[in-house]
């Protein structure tokens, strides 16, 4: 189950790419090179996952940690927390969205419908 892309999360994602563009701003890269470095055909790419509107393409994620500088250990979670915030709780017994102040989500899969009253006569 993935996590909704709600206001919610929606926030942890921006968060998680402002965390990059510091990140990248550290290293003194810019956004075309690391578009170049990755082999992307637009640095608008690079710009909707900094902005979180796009997700970041976890097969490449090495590779951003690489880029950036950042021990691949720590970018995995720093992943995790903001765009898996509910594997880092279960992995890490810690809640992302309390952490940050933020409503949890709802589940993504509808209840069962309850049996009436009406429907064991």
């Amino acid at each position: 189950m993935t996590v909704p892309l709600d206001n919610t999360t929606a926030v942890l994602r921006q968060r998680f790419g402002a965390w990059l563009r510091e990140k990248r701003d550290e290293v003194g890269m810019t956004q075309n090179e690391m578009c170049v470095e990755l082999d992307y055909s637009q640095p608008a790419m690079i710009s909707q996952v900094e902005r979180g509107s796009s997700a970041l393409p976890e097969h490449d994620m090495l590779t951003w940690a690489a880029l950036l500088r950042i021990p691949r250990e720590e970018f995995t979670r720093t992943y995790l927390y903001y765009c898996r915030p509910f594997v880092y709780e279960a992995m890490f017994k810690l809640n992302p969205f309390q952490q940050q102040g933020l409503a949890r989500p709802a589940k993504t899969i509808a209840p069962r419908p309850k049996k009436s009253a009406l429907s064991k006569i």
